[in-house]
Formats: structure tokens, C-alpha cells, sequence
């Protein structure tokens, strides 16, 4: 055979290797050099998540106290409390309608007693035996379901059939539909609408 086609023959897949070694190193020293964006470097993995979860939780008398249903929740490792996306949770009452919670997403403890809420909070309840009508609404607020208590140290406002308050901070018994704001407290009287003839 002729030395010089041999010589090519050979010289074909040395080349071939060589030029396939450059191209991956070249490749992988770009890949090493993306800045990835700083909310990737963040980014938390869950390590259980329930999707349409329900956390049902019952009184001395065996019956539901509240039932707070999330979209997810998902727990993520060295972290006590779950992350509960579009909370909705409704308390029970003996006497009277129930109330109902709605938020944008929150976090609750492992035993489902505590659920801090965050985004646009609204606790809603219709014909009560005080009003008519009565919804509070605040950007941040923590629930305990099964005392009937919630507090909140941000801005308040609270609307019923014949008033609106407003207030930065508040503590809220809501068995007995008792609400204290801490300060900056207004209040606005709403007049009754008249009756048609």
C-alpha cells in the first residue's frame, strides 16, 4: 500500500478525535461560565407536597373545629412550618354561621393549629348574630384556627353592614366577633340604605 495513503488514512480519525476534544472543551468552558439568575441559586426543593391537601381538625365534642383545604402544600427540608399555596380555611361554629379565611398563600405548622397568611387576606362571615354582614381585610395575618383568635401587625380594615375601621395592627377574638385595633384607628358610619316603598 502507498505511504501516503496510509499516512492519510491514519492521519482522518487523529484528526477527527482532536477536533471532537476541542469542540467538547470549548462547550464545557462555556457551560461553566453562565451565571445562572439569582433566584435559581435559591431555589428551594420540596421534600413531600400534597396537592388539594385538606387538614381537618376536631374539637373536644368530636365534632370538625376547622377544615383548611390548600391547593399544595409542600415541606421543604430544615424547615418546621409548610408552605400552603391559596389557603382557604372555614371555622366551625355551634351557634351560628361559619367564618371563612381565603389568602393569597401561607404557611402552617405540622399540627395544622397555626396558619400564618400572607397576600390579600379576607376573613368573611354572613349573617352573624351581630352584623348582617362582616369582612376584614389585611396584606399579612396569623390564624390559630382551633382558638378562634388571629392577630396581624399590619394594616386592617374591617367592614360590616353599618361601619368600616380601619387600623394598623390588630388582635381578633372571632367566636365572639370581637375585633381591638392598636393604632391609627378610623372609623366611617355607613347610613342605612332606605327601604323601597
Amino acid at each position: 500500500m502507498d505511504k501516503k495513503l496510509l499516512t492519510i488514512l491514519l492521519a482522518i480519525p487523529a484528526a477527527s478525535i482532536a477536533i471532537t476534544w476541542y469542540v467538547f472543551t470549548l462547550s464545557a468552558s462555556k457551560q461553566t461560565s453562565i451565571n445562572l439568575p439569582a433566584k435559581n441559586s435559591a431555589l428551594k426543593i420540596a421534600d413531600t407536597f400534597f396537592n388539594t391537601a385538606e387538614i381537618i381538625n376536631f374539637g373536644e365534642t368530636g365534632l370538625p373545629k376547622s377544615k383548611i383545604i390548600g391547593a399544595q402544600v409542600s415541606h421543604y427540608p430544615d424547615e418546621a412550618d409548610s408552605e400552603i399555596m391559596t389557603p382557604r380555611i372555614t371555622l366551625f361554629r355551634e351557634n351560628g354561621p361559619p367564618v371563612y379565611v381565603s389568602a393569597d398563600h401561607g404557611w402552617i405548622n405540622k399540627q395544622g393549629t397555626r396558619v400564618i397568611l400572607k397576600g390579600h387576606t379576607v376573613i368573611k362571615r354572613e349573617q352573624s348574630q351581630v352584623n348582617q354582614f362582616s369582612q376584614l381585610e389585611s396584606p399579612e395575618l396569623t390564624i390559630w384556627p382551633n382558638r378562634d383568635y388571629a392577630e396581624t401587625d399590619k394594616a386592617v380594615k374591617i367592614t360590616t353592614d353599618s361601619t368600616i375601621a380601619t387600623g394598623v395592627g390588630m388582635k381578633a377574638f372571632l367566636d365572639k366577633e370581637h375585633y381591638y385595633l392598636l393604632n391609627n384607628v378610623k372609623a366611617q358610619h355607613i347610613p342605612a340604605k332606605p327601604k323601597p316603598d
